[in-house]
């Protein structure tokens, strides 16, 4: 700046030499870099508007799901041992984003023997994706063996587990029966419900 006498003052600035500090005196002034928040999946920022001050950032997550709707119906198992059928009556659910997703479903099953027959029955659930079972999603909802007087079992059973999908999958419900006497349905009322739901928890990549 400009002084006495026609003389000249330079003021050279003091900055911080920690290793944290973003300031930098360069040719032509004071630098500050900008900063700019990104947010990967499910997660939204905001930027303050210009002027702001103090600058306040809002970070937000967008936490995805689906599920079914309450249904009422029944479905008779008739296929072979172990031999998995879809339970139509459940409406396939799309995932609408990639990432790894809770899965949680219940499923009513019945197992009914006739009076008089030494027999077994159950009935098993499981979930697919894109036609195919995800091996861990099985459960064993009822099971029952027959003697002397007509015996009945229904129970409601599920399971939670963490999956990753890619957005568009298709998730559906099949079951099965074990054994061929007696008659094994899934079923869903007032008594007891059968669905499915999944909720979004993590981009892809974000795992154990």
């Amino acid at each position: 700046m400009a002084g006495g006498c026609g003389r000249t003052y330079r003021v050279d600035p003091s900055l911080d030499p920690a290793p944290c500090n973003a300031l930098q005196d360069t040719g032509t002034g004071l630098l500050v870099p900008a900063t700019v928040l990104q947010g990967q999946p499910g997660i939204t920022v905001t930027a303050p508007a210009a002027g702001d001050c103090p600058q306040a950032w809002q970070i937000g997550v967008d936490a995805s799901w689906a599920q079914n709707s309450t249904l009422t119906f029944a479905h008779a198992l008739n296929g072979a041992d172990r031999v998995y059928e879809q339970i139509t009556e459940i409406p396939p659910l799309t995932i609408p984003r990639a990432g790894t997703w809770e899965v949680d479903y219940n499923t009513r099953g019945v197992a009914q023997i006739p009076a008089g027959t030494a027999a077994s029955l159950y009935v098993v659930a499981g979930i697919y994706k894109n036609g195919a079972l995800i091996v861990g999603s099985e459960a064993m909802l009822a099971g029952t063996t027959g003697a002397g007087s007509v015996i009945q079992i229904q129970a409601t059973g599920g399971m939670s587990f963490l999956h990753p999908f890619a957005a568009g999958d298709v998730v559906t419900l099949w079951a099965y029966r074990v054994g061929q006497t007696g008659t094994a349905s899934i079923a869903s009322n007032p008594d007891g419900r059968t669905r499915i739901s999944c909720h979004w928890l993590a981009p892809v990549g974000d795992g154990p």
